[in-house]
């Protein structure tokens, strides 16, 4: 009898953090859709029209191999990356490393940054999709990103900004598509 109860509680403990995995792979999923789908209008817009759609594509990348190359990024962290946000705030990425960007590419690519429009997806998945609820690190990140845009006078070393970075799991981290914020920020921030 104590052998079947204690199966019956690790198949209910099993399954509640199956059911979880599952939700974590619907959101990554949708959200990574949703920040394509957005990406993928604004690429269409967004000139020179030839010759240039894979690097438009994969602009994020490619800005983040560039400041790999240049030692501005030294690991893809969140512990790099808050590291790289307080050197854009103290404005140690020279103004050449961005004009060397836009002449390797053959165009300036400011437009292809925008800021919070990858936010707007955690919005899709908690409001129209139900996918997401409030007990989601993505919740918690959107509030800590909220307070940033509320307090932190925009700036990159912001102590609300590197709260929201944190917010993030270190695995989810590795995906681009929740570096990309924080690329947008440093782009537009310092160009």
């Amino acid at each position: 009898m104590k052998k079947l109860l204690q199966i019956i509680i690790l198949t209910l403990i099993t399954a509640c953090g199956s059911t979880k995995n599952a939700t974590n792979l619907i959101a990554d999923e949708k959200f990574e859709l949703c920040s394509e789908i957005r990406y993928n209008r604004l690429v269409t817009e967004v000139g020179p029209n030839e010759g240039k759609l894979i690097y438009k594509q994969n602009i994020h990348s490619l800005l983040e191999n560039s400041l790999i190359q240049e030692k501005y990024l030294t690991e893809i962290s969140k512990n790099g990356y808050a590291e790289l946000l307080k050197k854009a705030s103290r404005k140690e990425i020279k103004p050449d490393f961005f004009e060397k960007l836009k002449s390797d590419l053959g165009f300036d690519p400011y437009l292809l940054f925008p800021t919070n429009s990858h936010l707007s997806c955690y919005g899709y998945l908690f409001e129209q999709l139900n996918v997401l609820d409030k007990s989601s690190w993505q919740y918690e990140f959107c509030l800590a990103h909220n307070k940033f845009e509320a307090y932190g006078n925009l700036k990159t070393d912001s102590q609300y900004l590197i709260n929201a970075l944190n917010k993030i799991p270190e695995d989810k981290f590795q995906l681009i598509m929740y570096r990309k914020l924080f690329l947008d920020l440093i782009y537009t921030n310092l160009n």
